[in-house]
């Protein structure tokens, strides 16, 4: 055996060494890991019966002491900050949120079908998805933030912000290129450009993520949240996409400090994000990318909970739970809808239209919850 083979074999059985101590940690606590709630932590390839982060994270973590349950609100749609705050204030069940993230991904298709000429009908094909978000028989009783408050020390992996911020700057890592391109017949990039420069733009991506770190942490301040940072992807790495990667960068550097003052973990996934995405069309990393951040964040638990140990002191204030379910959900989607709607009204030229677009994801949003309230009211009867 060569000193290589030594090097992986010594790896493999210290990896094996650090999960078995993890598992002696949480076996007598019971372990709850909850994924809020980008498509960062979606396998979107191809393989779609292909394992996922919080798949992998669970797998490592299982064994005849120890089952983990897992919460899974990663979404094509349901991704920005607020959605996190709504989730947790009527404190949605599994069911609700499985049958969410499988009409969010039927809205995302139809949107991308639109986006590229094709009738919105072939959007339909996200429908293989409810295998992935099949209901089981329980999962109407299990709710996310009763989950996270009777938990020990429950794990959450957070992913958000990312939409938030191309929301606000108008453009996306598919469509920048795009807009650079046509730059001289449309206003669309000069409008991404003029927002990226403004300072307030990405202050407030990081208030909305402080706001769900203060909420979580309202719920339960024993959570340990370990969070996802951006991947710049390939489409912004040529030298005119400079003033986007240097958002991106910024973006990154804001969170790990806001990780900082919070005491929860940055997740850097650059290195991840290159090596297992190589994609200018896409920037979600591949299915055995999933596997790779999976075990970066099991170094990260280990570090926290078995060689630093530390414990958390900090009180937060108690985040008020109103258990309204998807209803309640409704509601605030609505008002999203209407407040952004009146928003475009007193807007001018592509800021107007840019408004009104806004106005319509706020309107697939409620309509996405319209079905899983319907679902839930016809099951029922």
């Amino acid at each position: 055996m060569n000193n290589k083979e030594q090097e992986k074999l010594l790896k493999l059985i210290s990896d094996y060494e650090k999960i078995d101590k993890l598992i002696d940690y949480y076996k007598d606590k019971g372990l709850l890991i909850v994924g809020l709630n980008d498509s960062q932590g979606i396998n979107t390839t191809s393989m779609l019966y292909r394992k996922g982060l919080l798949d992998y994270l669970a797998l490592s973590l299982t064994s005849n002491e120890l089952t983990p349950e897992v919460i899974n609100a990663f979404s094509l749609t349901m991704n920005k900050t607020e959605h996190i705050d709504y989730f947790l204030k009527n404190n949605l069940s599994a069911e609700e949120i499985k049958l969410a993230q499988l009409y969010s991904a039927v809205s995302a298709f139809e949107k991308v079908m639109q986006d590229i000429g094709l009738p919105k009908f072939l959007g339909k094909v996200a429908n293989i998805y409810k295998f992935a978000y099949k209901v089981k028989p329980n999962d109407e009783n299990v709710k996310i933030s009763t989950s996270i408050k009777m938990a020990e020390e429950p794990i959450m992996i957070y992913s958000s912000g990312v939409n938030d911020l191309m929301r606000e700057v108008g453009a996306n890592p598919f469509g920048i290129k795009k807009d650079y391109n046509d730059r001289n017949k449309k206003p669309n990039y000069y409008y991404t450009l003029k927002k990226v420069n403004n300072r307030h733009t990405l202050d407030r991506v990081i208030d909305s993520i402080e706001r769900n770190y203060n909420n979580i942490l309202g719920i339960n301040n024993n959570t340990d949240i370990y969070t996802l940072g951006a991947s710049v992807p390939r489409s912004l790495q040529k030298e005119e996409m400079n003033v986007f990667r240097n958002l991106v960068i910024e973006y990154n550097e804001r969170l790990s400090d806001l990780c900082k003052q919070y005491k929860t973990t940055f997740i850097d996934t650059e290195q991840v994000g290159k090596k297992y995405n190589n994609s200018e069309n896409n920037f979600h990393i591949s299915a055995i990318g999933h596997n790779a951040l999976a075990n970066s964040i099991l170094g990260h638990i280990y570090n926290n909970k078995i060689e630093s140990n530390s414990k958390k002191t900090d009180e937060y204030k108690n985040f008020d739970i109103c258990d309204k379910g998807a209803e309640g959900i409704c509601i605030s989607l609505k008002q999203d809808y209407k407040n952004s709607f009146y928003d475009a009204m007193d807007s001018t030229d592509y800021e107007y239209k840019r408004g009104l677009e806004i106005a319509d994801e706020h309107k697939r949003e409620f309509e996405i919850f319209q079905k899983v309230l319907s679902k839930r009211k016809n099951k029922n009867i």
